[in-house]
């Protein structure tokens, strides 16, 4: 199986269309920031699951009610619920959405016990492949783009308690990637309207990711 991951299209819903025709995928992966609700139409939306399973997080640009309402063609959400783990041809997918904050002000904020207690939920349904975030762990596949870090403390413990073998993050519109001594990786998406994917091979002997840059219009 085929998989592809966007991130950040921020209302450039051609720049996932222009992936989906170029590489093919059997599942659609998005790390969030589908648009804000008056950049995106929800029919626009379904679009996507009416050619192909998807599976998405959130962000802190994304449509969150229309995105609960989206449903694949067997019926199941496009949005991965809070500790949910999800499976698709042998591939097992979670996702913690959201940014970090110090409140709930905003629906997309996030607490340090949020995401802990998520991650918890996830770990505890068994072995992860895939963990979708909007937001990234400290000090991996975090830089910004003025050379800092952008990540966050919450992120890195939740990507040591589930353990996934690929930790597919965005956010930061940087595509960048790390890979820790015992194999697992964490891949930054960045953003898929600067021509920036995630193609995953998927075949019983694992998973193979690799980091993609094409020139759109081509």
């Amino acid at each position: 199986m085929r998989i592809l991951a966007i991130s950040d299209l921020h209302g450039d819903l051609d720049a996932a269309r222009e992936a989906l025709d170029r590489y093919e995928p059997e599942l659609l992966l998005s790390c969030g920031d589908w648009g804000d609700p008056d950049q995106v139409a929800e029919a626009d939306l379904a679009e996507f699951p009416a050619r192909l399973p998807v599976l998405t997080t959130f962000g802190n640009h994304d449509p969150l009610a229309a995105l609960a309402r989206l449903r694949n063609r067997d019926g199941s959400s496009v949005l991965l619920a809070k500790g949910e783990v999800r499976q698709v041809e042998g591939v097992r997918v979670a996702a913690i959405g959201g940014i970090w904050a110090k409140s709930h002000r905003l629906p997309h904020y996030v607490l340090d016990e949020d995401v802990a207690d998520e991650a918890g939920r996830i770990a505890r349904g068994g072995p992860v492949d895939i963990l979708l975030t909007h937001g990234c762990p400290v000090g991996l596949a975090d830089r910004t783009p003025r050379g800092g870090r952008g990540g966050q403390r919450c992120f890195l413990n939740a990507f040591h308690t589930i353990a996934p073998k690929l930790h597919l993050c965005g956010h930061l519109h940087v595509a960048q990637e790390r890979t820790l001594k015992d194999g697992r990786r964490v891949i930054n998406v960045g953003a898929t309207p600067d021509g920036t994917v995630v193609v995953i091979e998927s075949d019983p002997s694992g998973l193979v990711a690799r980091l993609e840059r094409f020139s759109r219009g081509r």
